[in-house]
């Protein structure tokens, strides 16, 4: 049976191909973590054992994972310390994928290396964000198959949102701009997880109360996640879906795996992630998810 290689609609069906990015030696213990946007110095090592656990767990589950090349696209070497978070370069849609267009301007030229590589893959590249829309694909979640919601605020803006718009309309897909200022999180990712078809979860107490009443309005049941320390500084609610839910989360986070298991979610692989957090993010940030049954 051939793999399948591109094509999304859906934040929880079964995952088939994804994109990762395994950092080089440059990322190693940068001495101001703050100027490239982390928190703390990174373990180059470390980091590439989550890797290999992240590679593995993905591979073990059937998952086709597909690295992004590091070659420089210009004659001068640039690094890419953020490139690591590969959900924010694109948005896959069933007929191809966007492009994203930084906020940050030292993240610019990423969405360029995933490029290439959807290229090598056979993928198509639908559109690629431009002027002065920003856009980053965490910000994009399939609601169904004919609705995506677009966090607008922190990273991605209404000029971004209108060109996502314009794109998905000629695939006959709805798409809504919902407010998206949260300062803990940057992505509207970061605070909403769609684990089923009716399902999600929400950390209701620092996104804006219209997107809680917009999703059960979508006739979701709305999970709350409270701002406790596993979620604050472990990552715990950076979680991928995997299939209908069925989800991978960050080690040693009891008290939310429990909330978890109590919605009637089940944890497919727990990971030890210090170094992604580190970097400011965590497994959802660095998982490009190419592929989904649909």
């Amino acid at each position: 049976m051939s793999v399948k290689v591109y094509g999304v609609n859906s934040e929880y069906a079964e995952i088939a191909s994804v994109l990762l990015y395994r950092p080089g030696h440059e990322i190693a213990n940068y001495p101001e973590p703050e100027r490239i946007k982390h928190l703390a110095a990174i373990n180059h090592d470390s980091l590439m054992l989550e890797y290999d656990a992240i590679t593995a767990r993905f591979e073990s589950l059937g998952i086709t994972v597909n690295m992004i090349d590091s070659t420089s696209i210009n004659d001068d070497r640039d690094y890419n310390y953020n490139m690591m978070y590969c959900r924010d370069l694109f948005m896959m849609t069933p007929h191809g994928a966007i492009l994203g267009n930084m906020a940050n301007i030292g993240r610019s030229q990423e969405p360029l290396y995933a490029a290439r590589t959807m290229k090598l893959l056979g993928i198509p590249l639908l559109h690629i964000v431009s002027g002065e829309g920003r856009f980053e694909g965490a910000d994009a979640l399939w609601i169904r198959n004919d609705l995506v919601i677009v966090g607008v605020g922190n990273r991605t803006n209404h000029q971004g949102y209108l060109q996502i718009r314009d794109v998905l309309k000629q695939q006959g897909v709805s798409c809504v701009d919902l407010p998206s200022f949260q300062s803990i999180t940057q992505h509207l990712l970061g605070s909403v997880q769609i684990v089923d078809s009716d399902s999600v979860l929400v950390r209701h107490e620092i996104i804006d109360s219209y997107l809680v009443h917009f999703l059960r309005e979508n006739d979701f049941k709305v999970v709350a996640i409270p701002e406790n320390r596993e979620v604050i500084t472990r990552q715990a609610m950076n979680i991928i879906t995997i299939a209908p839910r069925t989800i991978i989360m960050t080690a040693n986070c009891p008290e939310t795996r429990a909330l978890y298991q109590k919605a009637g979610i089940n944890i497919a692989g727990e990971i030890e992630l210090a170094q992604l957090i580190n970097g400011a993010g965590g497994l959802a940030c660095a998982t490009g998810i190419l592929a989904r049954a649909c």
